[in-house]
């Protein structure tokens, strides 16, 4: 399928692992009634590699620093009609390295929170979260034999 370039919008996120804790990061967006929880993620900018949007995002988001692991883990596409876009988002999984000293976007409406390994996919609030953090989970498992 050919898209028109004026009717998506790029965006690159991470799914952030705190390895020695056994943990993933989420952002929890209260704008709704029923907070969402999901993986930090947002639109690539002018000049910017999808990796370091990908970076960028988490940090702005989240204030958490990353180093990315070397492979992409998935793209998803998805209508937004919202914006009238299909958006299209190129997922990554990453390692926690610190937190910033002050986070870019410091957003009410949003906060961080660790979540079990385990117990995010009864955290998250959307199946492809789920499906993402399944295979990222994978490639982590993979990782520490």
């Amino acid at each position: 399928m050919l898209y028109d370039a004026d009717t998506v919008m790029f965006s690159a996120g991470a799914v952030v692992f705190d390895e020695a804790n056994g943990q993933v990061l989420t952002v929890i967006d209260r704008r709704k009634t029923t907070p969402d929880v999901y993986f930090p993620k947002g639109r690539i900018e002018a000049g910017e590699t999808m990796e370091e949007a990908a970076r960028r995002e988490v940090e702005e988001e989240t204030g958490v620093v990353c180093r990315l692991w070397p492979k992409m883990m998935g793209m998803e596409v998805r209508e937004s009609p919202a914006i009238g876009k299909t958006k299209v988002i190129y997922w990554y999984a990453a390692s926690f390295i610190s937190t910033s000293p002050q986070r870019l976007e410091d957003h009410e409406q949003f906060t961080t929170n660790w979540v079990n390994i385990d117990e995010a996919p009864n955290v998250l609030s959307y199946e492809q979260d789920k499906q993402l953090l399944n295979i990222c989970r994978t490639h982590f498992e993979k990782r520490e034999t």
